[in-house]
């Protein structure tokens, strides 16, 4: 799972334009789309500011749940289209699906999320929109257009909601009703009038199975989620050691998390294989990595040679090893005879010859934590 803020459950917009604009009918787009770049849905929504969005982002950010993601402190930005793109009419959404079938992963593996696997979805995405755009263009020349993707400063989900692409879990991701959540969005602001798309009517009802299977309870209530808790923010988002009080619930999550969307009802009656061929074609990193292989990174050049055009390039070298040192802390502790062997060595060098002085002393603690499973360090 890529981190997912909040469900804003967005009930309704600004009022319409008081001088109606013709509208261009979205089908020649969704054609396009679906038939040309292989885009599994489409759906367009009005540009116009989303104040709901704007407050919850502002309640969120309020109550610090963001954690040290200090890139979300605009939310006037990310919930207002025409500050990204002025004089934009519509939003065009694209959803891409990615899901693939997990083999089970063993403890001296570290396991990753689905969305990381293989090539980074970024750079798919752009492309995707590129060429859309191009057929934009090509159809109406006198326009402008903003392309989208994730890291751009737009709250995506939500207008993807409004866009008829699905409706918000109690999880906080996005459910459609073809693929479950397991889909990756993208954007294009433009200033065509686009016929919008009505919104999607869906609801978990009394399901609550993701708000109980997380381990570390960041979903503190439906719709809801403590960022600072969650497995993917401290795997890949945080700078800091992961908390004593969520290191064993990790496990050997080392890059991002998908335990809510694994129990959710929905994937498992609509989830299926991904088919887009920029996104099948290439494992980079794949569902598991052994810990011994992370471990033996010694230089920022070789982790880019390893994972060069991958999702893991987020957390860097340092933050994809604090995360292995806490998968094998976990595993020697789950069985030290089997696992001590092969990681200790690694864990003493790099508490000994690591370049980064923040590593030396996660895998220094650990080392005592080791020796001394009643002991508190940073990792356990």
């Amino acid at each position: 799972m890529r981190f997912a803020l909040f469900a804003p459950h967005i009930k309704s917009l600004h009022p319409p334009l008081t001088t109606p604009i013709p509208l261009i009918p979205s089908q020649a787009i969704r054609d396009h789309a679906r038939r040309e770049l292989g885009v599994d849905l489409i759906g367009v929504c009005s540009a116009e500011k989303n104040l709901q969005a704007e407050k919850y982002l502002e309640e969120f950010l309020a109550a610090g749940l963001h954690g040290e993601m200090k890139y979300l402190e605009n939310p006037a930005m990310r919930t207002d289209p025409q500050q990204l793109l002025p004089g934009a009419q519509s939003v065009i959404v694209i959803a891409i699906n990615y899901y693939r079938e997990k083999p089970e992963t063993p403890p001296d593996h570290g396991r990753i999320a689905r969305y990381a696997w293989g090539r980074d979805y970024h750079k798919v995405l752009r492309k995707i929109l590129k060429q859309l755009q191009k057929f934009l263009e090509s159809r109406w020349p006198d326009h402008q257009h903003r392309i989208c993707v994730d890291s751009a400063p737009l709250l995506e989900k939500a207008f993807a909601e409004q866009a008829g692409i699905g409706f918000y879990g109690k999880n906080t991701t996005l459910i459609s009703q073809e693929f479950g959540s397991y889909i990756l969005l993208g954007e294009i602001i433009t200033t065509l009038p686009i016929t919008p798309d009505p919104k999607r009517t869906g609801t978990c009802g009394s399901c609550a199975r993701c708000i109980t299977a997380c381990p570390t309870q960041a979903l503190t209530a439906p719709g809801r989620m403590d960022a600072r808790r969650c497995i993917s923010y401290l795997t890949l988002e945080s700078r800091s050691a992961i908390p004593e009080e969520f290191s064993e619930s990790t496990v050997n999550l080392i890059a991002g998390c998908d335990i809510c969307q694994e129990v959710c009802p929905y994937n498992k009656s609509f989830a299926k294989p991904l088919t887009h061929p920029d996104l099948a074609t290439t494992e980079i990193a794949g569902d598991s990595i052994a810990l011994t292989e992370i471990l033996s990174l010694r230089s920022d050049e070789d982790y880019l040679a390893r994972f060069a055009g991958s999702p893991l390039m987020r957390p860097k070298r340092r933050g994809l090893i604090r995360n292995a040192l806490n998968a094998a802390g976990n595993a020697i502790h789950t069985d030290s005879d089997k696992y001590g062997p092969m990681l200790i060595p690694l864990i003493t060098q790099i508490a000994h010859e690591d370049s980064n002085p923040s590593l030396r002393v996660i895998a220094a603690d650990l080392l005592s934590s080791i020796k001394n499973p009643s002991a508190s360090s940073p990792t356990r």
